[in-house]
């Protein structure tokens, strides 16, 4: 049997082996397939690769509040002001999710739990196994769901303060070293596009099992396959499609009451166009349409986003990769005011 698990050079870290619809079923759904199957080396395997499908979202957590209160903070924004509208933000967020975590505190719990049940695997107990997972899984669903809430709550106080039209900037200035990062490694000067194709879809299926994907919150998404393109689906994901849904947020999405976080009320090249994207959101168009176009001459990745408030009863986004960047449609280029290379440049926003 193939080993569950393997050392990802491009990732640097350890991820999922096998096919690609094996791939969409999310981490908890697999271990747990793997206790009821009895195999235990390969369960306490996929529970201690769970961490390493979050760490990256954890630091992210730890780094992106700072980074958003400065950048309010260097555009002119006084301080009383700032102080006021992070503090209406903190008491609606102790409103929402009762004492605020800790986040290095509850990571090291979370990690301590993950170990426990990777260990109880050798006494192949089902049910001990099966209840310190969901355990370790509910700590870092707590974590996670607190972490983008505060990201999303800092964008919403930005736009209060500066205007919403300041979100572009806000990312590209949190994403910079994404971008520096994405366009060398995914360059055609670099590697041939098979190769990258295969790490575009690696790095989603690794991320989003990271960010707790679907109803169930296990990490699941859909697997598509099409004769010019490959895509996963998320019903919904687990930080910007999560935010928007009556299902996933016990009837409190985030850009209505009692939060009322911002959305798009008017369109922007850095939101598709679109008005009603979040502004958690607005970092997947920009790294994966905007840059990449600007840089690289094409998307990495097509994305179909949730749109509020048609979101809040299902809402679905859904992440393409083609088989060619010549497949991509010019309608992707024209929606965030691009043209496809040779054609001329659009002039974009950012």
């Amino acid at each position: 049997m193939q080993e569950p698990v393997r050392f990802d050079e491009t990732l640097g870290q350890v991820s999922r082996t096998g096919t690609w619809d094996e791939l969409a079923v999310g981490t908890y759904q697999a271990i747990e397939d793997a206790v009821n199957a009895q195999q235990w080396t390969a369960a306490a395997a996929l529970i201690r690769v769970t961490p390493e499908e979050a760490v990256e979202l954890r630091n992210l957590f730890l780094a992106w509040p700072r980074e958003i209160v400065d950048w309010i903070g260097e555009h002119g924004i006084d301080s009383e002001e700032l102080a006021r509208v992070r503090g209406r933000l903190s008491s609606k967020l102790v409103t929402e999710h009762g004492a605020l975590p800790d986040v290095d505190v509850e990571w090291a719990a979370y990690l301590a739990l993950t170990e426990e049940a990777a260990a109880a695997c050798g006494a192949g107990d089902r049910e001990d196994v099966l209840k310190r997972t969901a355990l370790a899984r509910s700590l870092w669903q707590r974590i996670h769901d607190y972490g983008v809430d505060l990201i999303y709550g800092l964008l919403d106080c930005a736009a209060q303060l500066c205007g919403e039209q300041v979100l572009g900037d806000v990312w590209n200035h949190l994403m910079r070293d994404w971008y520096d990062d994405h366009a060398r490694r995914f360059d055609a000067a670099n590697q041939p596009w098979d190769a990258t194709i295969d790490q575009l879809k690696t790095a989603i299926v690794h991320g989003f099992h990271g960010h707790l994907s679907g109803v169930d919150r296990r990490g699941g998404m859909t697997y598509l396959q099409e004769e010019d393109r490959t895509g996963f689906r998320f019903d919904p994901c687990g930080s910007g499609g999560r935010m928007l849904r009556d299902d996933v947020t016990d009837g409190r999405p985030r850009p209505a009451e009692p939060l009322e976080f911002t959305v798009t009320t008017e369109p922007h090249d850095w939101a598709w166009n679109k008005v009603g994207v979040q502004a958690y959101c607005v970092h997947c168009c920009l790294l994966n349409v905007v840059m990449p176009i600007d840089r690289l001459g094409h998307p990495t990745r097509v994305i179909e986003p949730p749109t509020w408030p048609d979101a809040r009863t299902g809402g679905m986004c859904t992440w393409w990769v083609y088989e060619d960047p010549s497949l991509v449609p010019d309608a992707v280029y024209e929606q965030v005011g691009r043209r496809r290379q040779g054609q001329g440049q659009g002039q974009g926003e950012a």
